[in-house]
């Protein structure tokens, strides 16, 4: 997780050299004491996390020291002398290579930002030294994958995320299902399921549709339905030369109803998370999940009863293939020491020892 240190503090000071590679505001944990075990849906309240809370608070905290540190600065300074359309190759390789020197968490996180409107080496190599700056540049991938501006930057950042998630990648997701713009969380909902994050199910679940309350305090539509009837509701003399006469003024009554519309909720459907979680869901079991529909209730039962099952059954699996392995590698190793003492009683050569 992100740990703040020194470097926070730095963030609001003016660095000295623009090569600056202060280690980061701290890094993520990669433990698996970091990922929450599958639980059940419940019936009410909050839903279950998909990893430790203090890994979304430090991501949330290296993204503000990227806003708010001279890091932003730094980067443009290097893109006003070495890119740009009218610098040579020589110039922007350079460029590039100073870019691959920068690995604290503020330059990670900013990076995509400062630099979504450059030519395609410069995205390019971007997206490179996130891929190598460990679980740092994984959760900076994955902020731009969900918060990018950039749709070829987000495309891109996607396709850099290692799988199975990290639980950097796992906490950004998170924050953006958690979020309360529904691009934000359509965007959250795509990335989890082009790398089957299967810990976002029940969040996918939760957040396929949304009402949003109309908040204007005035008449919304109106329906009137009734019938008018006219009648002469006065009379207004009019006079002449040798003449008089009167100008009738109608009159109308309506019979019915009107309904006045004051307030409203509009209903939002997320297709982007709908479709990634059927593509997950059905993926993982290897059956059409589409059957569930929109339905909370459908899916969460489906859930708890179903799928729980068969992720424990797989992680059971594989927790006995890895001791598996564990016991052969360790009884390969019991193996060449006894042919090594074997030879020395002997008093062959030991080749291994050349």
């Amino acid at each position: 997780m992100f740990i703040p240190t020194l470097a926070i503090l730095l963030a609001f000071m003016h660095p000295s050299s623009p090569t600056m590679t202060e280690q980061d505001t701290g890094r993520v944990s990669s433990t698996s004491s970091s990922l929450h075990e599958p639980t059940r849906i419940p019936d009410q309240g909050q839903l279950p996390y998909m990893c430790d809370p203090a890994v979304c608070d430090g991501i949330l905290a290296g993204e503000r020291a990227s806003r708010l540190g001279p890091y932003r600065g730094i980067l443009q300074g290097i893109a006003r002398t070495h890119f740009g359309r009218q610098r040579n190759d020589t110039v922007r390789l350079e460029g590039m290579r100073r870019l691959s020197t920068l690995t604290d968490t503020g330059y990670l996180f900013a990076m995509p930002d400062v630099y979504r409107a450059e030519r395609n080496d410069v995205r390019r190599a971007v997206i490179d030294h996130l891929t190598k700056s460990g679980e740092v540049g994984q959760a900076a991938l994955a902020w731009t994958a969900v918060f990018g501006k950039n749709a070829d930057m987000r495309l891109e950042a996607s396709a850099a995320i290692r799988t199975p998630a990290s639980p950097a990648v796992l906490g950004v997701i998170q924050i953006g299902l958690r979020g309360t713009e529904h691009a934000t969380i359509d965007q959250a909902g795509r990335l989890a399921g082009v790398i089957d994050a299967w810990a976002a199910i029940p969040h996918l679940i939760a957040t396929q549709y949304a009402a949003d309350p109309v908040r204007e305090k005035r008449d919304l539509a109106w329906i009137a339905i009734g019938t008018q009837r006219s009648y002469v509701q006065n009379l207004i003399p009019v006079t002449g030369d040798g003449a008089g006469a009167f100008q009738p003024v109608i009159g109308q009554v309506t019979e019915g109803f009107v309904m006045r519309v004051t307030d409203a909720i509009a209903i939002i459907y997320r297709t982007e998370v709908h479709h990634a979680l059927v593509g997950i869901t059905s993926r993982a079991t290897g059956t059409d999940t589409s059957r569930n529909g929109w339905s909370f209730t459908a899916w969460r039962d489906w859930y708890n009863d179903e799928f729980l099952a068969i992720a424990r059954a797989r992680a059971n699996a594989a927790t006995d293939a890895e001791a598996a392995a564990g016991f052969a590698e360790a009884e390969r190793r019991r193996h060449e020491r006894d042919e090594r003492h074997e030879r020395h009683e002997r008093d062959e050569p030991d080749d291994s020892m050349e």
